[in-house]
């Protein structure tokens, strides 16, 4: 039996025509060993479980097979040895040793993540690449994709009429610029599927970093009937009949299930020194100092029922020190935090702005001197189209003349801050002119009177003001990320200190 397997689609999975319609395997043609037997010197050594003797094939190119009955420990073991051997051309279109390695570590990547109760080992020369024993799925992926992203893993879980979903991603502190280290599965199968990342990646929002996509493994369940896996040779891209659908069901598990967890990151303690050299900075000017605190608290004096503010699980904690004017420092029942209080105060903002859009009472505060503004033809033009846009943040503009506008009012959420700063964010509207879809002129204006009116680095805080940052931190849902998906908030545990500071017990 063992030689049916180098015949052509003789292991097919095909038997009728609408089996096409609901294949359910990696591959379905029967080619996989023939087509590498064809091209190679190849050993096969195989034994069924309970057998003491078993069977070994060896095949070169396409040379008959030579059939041996042997002692062989139990399962099967496939060796390929000189491939493209008496196909000379073929080889000649070979990569670099390096870059064919890369090919063959991503595929070995995703076949161990799809399947974690299978061991993997993948040796180069010398160098053992990867050992991933048998594990549990959570294990499996920090194994293949590093510390940083194992530490940071959620668990998603999801289920609902046709659709079921598990899986881990990293929280938004761990994140990559492509897809690469987001693996999708449909029914058991690894896909490349573009629309689902950018799903999964819009459920994060501003929580993610710009651009940037989490880390992780996502396992899909759909009826097979509603995939179609012949789009592509390699059976990696597939076509979902309800893409639209499978992709809200998709962001709605990650949205709930990110609202359950405190998204901070844990402070990497590996690389530090562990003795302290500690020195005491002149006090220097800062070129501003910051708004009383009263007047950015009555920024936030707005009428909003009880039961629609949704607070956050937020570890409490209070505040200690501020470190180089940037980072507040506060304890808490987890640990020490480290919050950049920018980031936080940014986030902050800009959850007050989206309720105050929500509920359609966006505060606007007149000028005392009017902003004239300058633009050249192009941005004049843009700017006008924007206008009702613009006012509907909370600003006054009004055209003045054929080039030129005057700002009378602005959002009441910069109303406190000084003249250079509002002239920064008007300029940052303008810019946003040049967006072609209204959506992303909208978001990109939100994130410019949060960002604007937000406390900046270098502000002096009193213990007071740090106090106030925290608290507003724990009555926003998502205070773990800037607008921008930087974190805001860090967190070194005494479990990291001990191991760092060399403790056990007492």
């Amino acid at each position: 039996m063992q030689k049916n397997a180098f015949k052509k689609h003789a292991t097919s999975k095909i038997r009728v025509f609408d089996d096409l319609q609901t294949v359910n395997t990696s591959g379905f043609r029967g080619e996989a060993l023939p087509s590498i037997a064809s091209i190679s010197r190849l050993r096969m050594s195989t034994c069924a479980k309970g057998e003491d003797i078993g069977t070994q094939i060896t095949i070169e190119g396409e040379n008959d097979l030579l059939i041996e009955e042997l002692a062989t420990p139990q399962g099967t073991k496939i060796e390929v040895a000189d491939l493209f051997f008496n196909t000379p051309v073929r080889s000649k279109y070979l990569k670099r040793v390096s870059t064919e390695l890369q090919h063959i570590v991503k595929i070995v990547t995703v076949e161990a993540i799809r399947r974690p109760d299978v061991s993997f080992t993948l040796n180069h020369g010398e160098r053992k690449i990867i050992d991933a024993p048998e594990s549990d799925l959570k294990t499996r992926i920090g194994i293949l994709l590093g510390n940083d992203a194992a530490k940071e893993l959620i668990e998603f879980k999801g289920d609902s009429e046709d659709f079921q979903l598990r899986g881990f991603l990293t929280k938004p502190a761990i994140s990559r610029k492509t897809t690469s280290g987001l693996y999708l599965h449909i029914n058991g199968r690894p896909v490349q599927a573009r629309n689902i990342c950018y799903s999964i990646k819009g459920a994060y929002g501003s929580l993610l970093h710009d651009g940037h996509f989490p880390l992780g493994a996502l396992f899909i369940e759909i009826p097979k009937s509603d995939v179609d896996v012949n789009v592509h040779p390699a059976k990696t891209i597939v076509r979902i009949a309800k893409e639209e659908i499978v992709s809200k069901k998709i962001r709605v598990v990650i949205n709930e299930t990110l609202a359950e967890h405190a998204l901070i990151a844990h402070v990497d303690l590996s690389d530090t020194k562990t003795f302290s050299s500690i020195t005491t900075a002149n006090n220097k000017a800062r070129p501003r100092q910051l708004n009383n605190i009263d007047s950015f608290q009555q920024e936030f004096e707005v009428d909003f029922h009880q039961n629609d503010v949704q607070e956050t699980n937020m570890p409490t904690m209070r505040p200690l020190a501020l470190v180089e004017d940037k980072y507040i420092v506060a304890l808490g029942m987890d640990g020490v935090f480290i919050i950049d209080f920018h980031a936080a105060h940014e986030r902050v903002m800009y959850e007050r702005l989206k309720d105050q859009m929500r509920f359609k009472r966006i505060g606007s505060q007149n000028l005392l001197a009017p902003i004239a503004l300058e633009l050249s033809k192009s941005e004049a033009d843009n700017f006008e189209k924007m206008l009702p846009e613009i006012n509907e943040m909370g600003f006054t503009a009004e055209k003045f003349g054929p080039s030129s506008f005057m700002i009378r009012s602005v959002p009441a959420l910069l109303a406190g801050s000084e003249p250079d700063r509002i002239r920064e964010a008007i300029d940052d509207v303008v810019e946003s002119g040049t967006m072609k879809s209204a959506e992303d002129r909208h978001q990109h204006m939100m994130y410019t009177v949060a960002c604007h009116s937000a406390l900046r680095a270098g502000d002096k805080l009193t213990m007071a003001q740090m106090e106030f940052v925290i608290r507003e931190m724990e009555s926003i849902p998502n205070p773990y990320a800037c607008v921008h998906g930087r974190p805001t908030v860090m967190t070194i545990t005494p479990e990291e200190l001990d191991k760092k500071f060399k403790r056990s017990g007492f």
